[in-house]
């Protein structure tokens, strides 16, 4: 049986800088994701893909965008201890910033 690639954390809440959500913290190492799952709606995305600049995160990371309605976020998520900080990048036309984190849940 394999083992799974899914971490969860229930009772988690993120400060998204002009909104607090409260739910399930879900990392799934397989698909790089990290998500926010809320009983009342949709996942809230935490990490974004950046394949489209041919870019992968390690085992065990994710990309976190820190623009637009993520300005932030990475350092409050480390501040929070659910992840730690690794390499910062720069992507897209405008130069914008991302960071490779690695997920501490």
């Amino acid at each position: 049986m394999a083992e799974s690639t899914t971490t969860v954390k229930h009772d988690v809440t993120v400060d998204f800088g002009g909104i607090e959500l409260t739910g399930a913290l879900v990392h799934d190492d397989e698909n790089r994701v990290l998500e926010l799952e809320d009983a009342e709606g949709p996942a809230e995305p935490i990490s974004i893909s950046l394949q489209g600049y041919g870019l992968t995160p390690e085992p065990g990371n994710i990309f976190i965008k820190d623009w637009s309605e993520h300005s932030g976020l990475t350092a409050r998520l480390a501040q929070a201890g659910l992840v730690t900080p690794g390499r910062a990048l720069t992507v897209g036309p405008y130069s914008s910033a991302a960071y490779e984190v690695q997920v501490t849940l």
